[in-house]
C-alpha cells in the first residue's frame, strides 16, 4: 500500500467538470494478504489517540508491524492513519470521543468478533456490524463528517477496505466502481443539511429488520442479479420479495421513513455525484436510461411542486406494476392508490395536499419512464 500512487487518491473524484473519478480498480495493487474487515480499521482509529506518544508508536509499528490481524491491518492503513486522525481533529472530533467510542467497540462481544476478523456466517457478521454502530455514533457526534470524508486519510482508508475484497464476489466489482464516489456522496448529504443522528437511526432500523436479515443471509438474493432473469437484472427471488421488503423496511418502519421523507433529494442530486452512481448501478439493466437522466427527472418532479411523501406512498403501486405484464401496467398505475403512514391516499392522477398530482410532476419525462413502465 505504501507504493500506491497517492495522487490517484486525491483524484478519487474531481469536483465540477473534468475527468470522472479514477476507479480504485485502476490504482496500483499490492499482493493480498489476509484481508481485515472495516471494523478493524475503526479499532485502530479509535485506540490510537492523537498525541506525541501515540504518534511515535504509529511510526514504530508501521515500519515493523507485529504478528496477527492487528499487525496486518496496521501495515495496510498506516500511510493514512495519522492523516485521518489529523483530519478528524480538524473536523471537530475530540480525544474524549475516541476513548468513549473505543470503549463501546471493545466492550461488546459481537463487535470484538468483527474487530478480530474472525470468519463467521453472514448473520453473525450482520450482528457484529450492528453492534459497532453505537461506537460510530459516538465517534462522529458533532464532527463535520462532510469535511472529514473528503480528506486524504478517509479516502485512503476507504480504498484499502475496498481493495480487501470483503464484499461478496458478485458485488465486489460494483463496489470498486462505486468507491471513488462514496466520499463525495456522503459529503453531498451533509452539504445539503443532512444530519448524522437520523441517518444512524435509519441504519439501525434497517439492520434490525428480520426481513432484511433473511435477505442478507441468502446469497442467491444478493448476488448474481445480472444473470438471474428478473426485471432489470434483479434476481427473480428478490424481485418477488420487493413489495414485502418495501412495506417492512420503509412504509411500516418510522425511523427509515421519517429519514427518507425529509431527505433533501433534489439538493443532493444537484451536487453531481448521485447521477454517475446511478449510471453505474443501472448499467446493462432496463433502468439504464432512467439512471442517465436522473438529475432531470428529480429536478422536474420537485420543481413542479410534488413531494417525497407522495412518491414514497405511491411506490408500492409502481413496484407491483413492475411485476405485471406490460398490457396490465397502465391500468394498475392509473387505478390503484398508495397510502401514507398517516392514512392519506395518494393516486397517480389526483392532486395531493393542495399540490399537483404525480402525473403532472412526471409529465415532462414520460418518455423516459416508458422505458421501464407502460404508463399509457
Amino acid at each position: 500500500l505504501a507504493c500506491r500512487d497517492e495522487g490517484s487518491i486525491d483524484r478519487i473524484a474531481a469536483g465540477g467538470g473534468g475527468d470522472p473519478p479514477t476507479p480504485f480498480s485502476t490504482m496500483g495493487r499490492r499482493s493480498r494478504a489476509s484481508p481485515a474487515p472495516l471494523a478493524a480499521v475503526l479499532l485502530l482509529v479509535l485506540v490510537l489517540l492523537a498525541g506525541e506518544t501515540s504518534a511515535n508508536w504509529i511510526r514504530v509499528k508501521s515500519s515493523s508491524p507485529g504478528p496477527g490481524i492487528i499487525g496486518s491491518v496496521m501495515n495496510q492503513v498506516s500511510p493514512y492513519l495519522m492523516t485521518f486522525l489529523y483530519d478528524y481533529v480538524g473536523a471537530r472530533g475530540t480525544q474524549e470521543q475516541l476513548v468513549a467510542a473505543a470503549g463501546l467497540a471493545l466492550s461488546d462481544p459481537a463487535a470484538f468478533s468483527a474487530l478480530t476478523g474472525s470468519e463467521e456466517p453472514s448473520s453473525s457478521r450482520l450482528q457484529a456490524l450492528a453492534s459497532l454502530l453505537p461506537a460510530l455514533e459516538v465517534l462522529l457526534d458533532g464532527v463535520d463528517v462532510g469535511e472529514l470524508v473528503l480528506g486524504t486519510g478517509f479516502k485512503g482508508l476507504l480504498s484499502t477496505v475496498i481493495d480487501a475484497n470483503l464484499a461478496p464476489p458478485d458485488l465486489q466489482p460494483l463496489l470498486e466502481e462505486l468507491g471513488p464516489f462514496i466520499p463525495y456522496v456522503i459529503s453531498s448529504y451533509y452539504e445539503c443539511g443532512g444530519e448524522t443522528e437520523p441517518f444512524f437511526d435509519a441504519i439501525n432500523a434497517v439492520l434490525a429488520n428480520p426481513v432484511i436479515q433473511s435477505v442478507l443471509e441468502n446469497p442467491a438474493l444478493i448476488g448474481g442479479g445480472g444473470s438471474g432473469g428478473g426485471s432489470g437484472g434483479i434476481p427473480p427471488q428478490l424481485q418477488a420479495l420487493i413489495p414485502t421488503l418495501y412495506a417492512n423496511v420503509i412504509s411500516n418502519n418510522p425511523p427509515i421513513y421519517n429519514w427518507l421523507v425529509t431527505l433533501p433529494n433534489q439538493c443532493i442530486v444537484d451536487q453531481g455525484y448521485i447521477q454517475p452512481v446511478a449510471v453505474i448501478v443501472t448499467q446493462g439493466t432496463m433502468f439504464e436510461t432512467v439512471g442517465e437522466r436522473l438529475p432531470k427527472l428529480v429536478d422536474d418532479y420537485y420543481n413542479a411542486g410534488c413531494t417525497t411523501e407522495q412518491i414514497l406512498a405511491f411506490a408500492p403501486v409502481m413496484l407491483e406494476a413492475f411485476g405485471l405484464p406490460a398490457s396490465e401496467q397502465t391500468n394498475a398505475i392509473f387505478q390503484k392508490n398508495g397510502t401514507t403512514p398517516s392514512g392519506e391516499t395518494v393516486r397517480f392522477t389526483t392532486p395531493f395536499n393542495g399540490g399537483p398530482s404525480i402525473l403532472q410532476c412526471l409529465a415532462p419525462n414520460l418518455a423516459t419512464l416508458t422505458t421501464v413502465l407502460n404508463v399509457g
